[in-house]
């Protein structure tokens, strides 16, 4: 994954939010996605979204506080011991 990259997933730590992870050159930053009572998304509260979709496409036309604007989703890496058991099957063991 490259400058600009990022992963949005349920938050961990609270029910209904988001966290959003976005590559910066060679470290990862992390924001909250929060969730409004009447609905939509922010950030930072100044600037609100009516869906997550309107968010990424507001953030990846420029960066708005964020460390560098959202370029493209993060590409997903299967990890090695996943491919080498889906090529040897369940009958070997890691």
């Amino acid at each position: 994954n490259e400058h600009g990259s990022y992963l949005i997933r349920d938050s961990e730590s609270r029910r209904n939010d988001y966290s959003l992870s976005l590559r910066d050159g060679d470290t990862v930053k992390h924001y909250r996605i929060r969730q409004l009572d009447e609905g939509g998304f922010f950030i930072a509260r100044r600037t609100t979204f009516r869906s997550l979709q309107e968010l990424v496409e507001h953030y990846g036309r420029e960066a708005d506080g964020l460390c560098v604007n959202l370029r493209k989703p993060c590409i997903q890496v299967r990890a090695l011991t996943s491919i080498i058991y889906y090529a040897l099957g369940p009958r070997f063991s890691l």
